[in-house]
C-alpha cells in the first residue's frame, strides 16, 4: 500500500511539475530517485511539495521568454504581408530580394523578425476576429501617419476608412499596453559589472533625457504648449536607457512642453531608483543628488564618456522619431486636450515596444557605451 501511494504521489509530483513548466527534466529524475529512496509516505509527500514549489515556474511575465520564433511563423508572417500590400507576383518581379528589409520598415516602421514578435506577443491578447493583417494596419499608421486615411487604406488592401481607422487604434493600444512588460528599471543591470554592496561609490547603470513631439495647436491656445526646443506646440517625454546594454529601461510621459524636467523627473524615475543609485543626464534635470549631470565628470576625459552616454540617448530618440507619427504635428485632437495627450501616449507607448523589440532580437543596437569602470559617485 505505501509503495501504491509513492507512486501515486510521483506520478501527481510529475504532471503538476510539468502542468507548470518544468526548468529541466534532471529535476524530474532526482525526484524519482529520492522517492524511491523512502518508504514513508508522509516523507514522500513532503518532498514532493519541495520540489514543486522549489523547481518549477508558473508562466513568465517577461514576454521575451515566451515568445517562441521559428521559421514558419516568419513565413507566414510574410506572406501574409504579401497578400496585404498586394504585391504583384504574376509580371516577374520579386518579393525575396537583398532590399526586403528596407521595403518592411518604410512600410511598418520594422522588419519582418520583430513584426513576428510582436504578433506572437499579442495574439492571445487581441479579439478573435483580429488577424496579423491588423497588426500591419496599425503598424502602417505609426509608420506612415498621413493627413489623410485613405492613404493608410491604399497601403493595405483599401479597407473603409472607418474600419482600418478603429482596428488600427485597437491594435496601437494593445501595443502600448505591452511597454510595461519589456520596459523595465530591471533591464538596466544587464551587462553591468559587479559592484561591491559596501562600497560607498556607485557606477551609473542608467542615463536619462527628455524630448519634446510636435502636435497640432490645443483649442484654446496656450502658450504652456510652446516648447523652447523648436518653438511650437508640443509634447514632452522622458525616456531611460541602460547604460551596459541595448535596453530601454523607463519610458514616461506626456506632459506639456514647458513642464519642468526636474520635476518631471523627480516624480517619474527618482520615485523608484534606490537612494544611492547615480543616474547620467544632461543640464537640464537638477535638485537631486542621484542626478549626475555634464559638469560632474572629475576630468575631461570624463566628461566625453559622460558626454558620448548622452548621445545614445539622442540616437534612441531619433529611433523614435523615425516613426512619423511621431516625428510630425500630432493632428488627432480628440474631443479635448487630455484626450489627445492620451492618443499621443498610446502611439509613443506602442513606438518603444517596437524599438525595444527590435533591441532584443538584436536587429537594431546602439553604439558601445564607453568603459565607465572608472567613473563612479558617492550620491550623499
Amino acid at each position: 500500500m505505501t509503495d501504491f501511494l509513492n507512486f501515486f504521489l510521483l506520478g501527481r509530483c510529475f504532471f503538476y511539475g510539468r502542468a507548470f513548466y518544468v526548468k529541466s527534466d534532471k529535476y524530474v529524475i532526482i525526484i524519482i530517485a529520492v522517492i524511491l529512496a523512502f518508504n514513508n509516505t508522509q516523507v514522500s509527500f513532503i518532498l514532493s511539495a519541495i520540489f514543486i514549489f522549489k523547481h518549477t515556474k508558473k508562466k513568465p511575465n517577461n514576454n521575451m521568454e515566451f515568445i517562441h520564433i521559428n521559421k514558419k511563423q516568419v513565413k507566414h508572417v510574410d506572406a501574409v504581408v504579401m497578400e496585404t500590400v498586394g504585391f504583384p507576383d504574376s509580371d516577374g518581379r520579386k518579393w525575396d530580394i537583398k532590399e526586403k528589409d528596407a521595403r518592411y520598415r518604410s512600410l511598418f516602421g520594422a522588419p519582418l523578425l520583430v513584426i513576428t514578435a510582436a504578433w506572437q506577443m499579442i495574439k492571445y491578447l487581441v479579439c478573435d476576429d483580429y488577424e496579423i493583417k491588423h497588426l500591419l494596419w496599425g503598424l502602417v499608421f505609426l509608420k506612415v501617419y498621413a493627413k489623410n486615411q485613405t492613404i493608410h487604406c491604399s497601403i493595405v488592401g483599401w479597407p473603409t476608412v472607418k474600419e482600418f481607422s478603429s482596428r488600427s487604434w485597437y491594435i496601437i493600444r494593445i501595443l502600448a499596453e505591452q511597454k510595461n512588460r519589456i520596459v523595465t528599471l530591471q533591464s538596466r543591470f544587464e551587462g553591468s559589472p559587479p559592484q561591491d554592496p559596501n562600497n560607498p561609490t556607485k557606477i551609473p547603470n542608467l542615463v536619462a533625457d527628455c524630448a519634446d513631439f510636435h502636435i497640432d495647436e490645443p483649442f484654446p491656445w496656450h502658450k504652456k504648449w510652446v516648447s523652447r526646443k523648436f518653438n511650437g506646440p508640443g509634447l514632452k517625454y522622458f525616456v531611460a536607457i541602460a547604460i551596459h546594454s541595448n535596453n530601454i529601461c523607463y519610458a514616461e510621459g506626456p506632459e506639456i512642453a514647458t513642464r519642468n524636467e526636474s520635476r518631471f523627473v523627480k516624480e517619474t524615475l527618482l520615485l523608484e531608483m534606490p537612494d544611492d543609485e547615480p543616474i547620467e543626464v544632461d543640464a537640464g534635470p537638477k535638485g537631486d543628488s542621484r542626478l549626475m549631470g555634464p559638469d560632474t565628470g572629475m576630468s575631461s576625459e570624463i566628461r566625453k564618456k559622460k558626454s558620448k552616454l548622452r548621445a545614445r540617448c539622442e540616437t534612441i530618440f531619433s529611433f523614435i522619431k523615425s516613426f512619423q507619427v511621431m516625428d510630425t504635428h500630432f493632428h488627432h485632437r480628440a474631443l479635448s486636450a487630455d484626450d489627445m495627450m492620451e492618443n499621443h501616449k498610446d502611439c509613443f507607448d506602442a513606438v518603444v515596444v517596437i524599438t525595444q523589440l527590435k533591441f532584443m532580437l538584436g536587429v537594431n543596437t546602439l553604439f558601445d557605451s564607453p568603459d565607465m569602470t572608472d567613473v563612479s559617485y558617492s550620491v550623499v
